[in-house]
């Protein structure tokens, strides 16, 4: 079975805008599209561009649009794609500056992580933590800054809005008992990352791939601001 990836390549050094070339790939047994991606680079181009690392769905580097939704390349299967048509588009994730190809800068990501502090206080003492509480920290704490939710958020457009994957890390904070600094966390949300100009459109709860539901943290951050 034959199918068709449209992908976008660009190289800013050679080119000042993006173009899509099409490759005629044959299907293989349980392929995704990280797997096509290698077979691109191996057999077509190996100037082609992208990020992989853990090829497990947990170090969110691979993360592509697919057909206009934000995807891990390892997780997600060609299969289902091709039964309803033979041509595939591929784009690097959308708000972010193309570097290459698909491989996109993260250095705003990873620096916002650093301005907000994303780590627990230094305590001093071993709080416990319930059960109860434990199932609370597990949303956030399962994200894996893989940027779905970045890329699918129309909010983000606006510079100042921290969106929704430093929402849900702030989140994470606020319910942890091992926090000290929780009215400093809410300041961040509140203020600092204008949490309030969510337009509640549920659309990185849709596009999450662990099922961290950003939207819904972010409500109940609103109910901290409330309070």
């Amino acid at each position: 079975m034959e199918f068709r990836l449209r992908v976008f390549r660009f190289n800013p050094q050679e080119e000042n805008a993006g173009r899509f070339d099409e490759y005629k790939l044959s299907y293989e047994e349980g392929m995704t599209f990280l797997r096509a991606f290698h077979v691109i680079k191996e057999r077509h181009d190996e100037s082609f561009s992208f990020r992989h690392f853990c090829r497990a769905g947990i170090c969110g580097t691979c993360t592509v649009m697919i057909n206009g939704f934000p995807k891990l390349a390892c997780k997600e299967q060609v299969l289902p794609y091709i039964l309803f048509a033979d041509e595939i588009t591929v784009e690097p994730l959308r708000n972010f500056e193309v570097i290459r190809d698909l491989a996109v800068d993260n250095e705003e990501v990873i620096g916002r992580m650093k301005a907000y502090r994303t780590w627990i206080a230094d305590s001093s003492e071993n709080k416990p933590i319930p059960p109860k509480v434990n199932k609370l920290i597990e949303k956030g704490a399962d994200c894996i800054l893989c940027s779905a939710c970045q890329s699918y958020c129309p909010q983000v457009l606006e510079p100042d809005y921290a969106g929704p994957l430093f929402f849900a890390k702030i989140h994470r904070f606020l319910v942890d008992p091992r926090e000290e600094n929780k009215e400093l966390r809410l300041k961040e949300a509140l203020d600092e990352g204008h949490l309030y100009h969510c337009l509640s459109c549920n659309k990185c709860n849709n596009v999450c791939p662990k099922d961290v539901e950003p939207a819904t943290l972010i409500r109940e951050l609103m109910v901290y601001g409330d309070a």
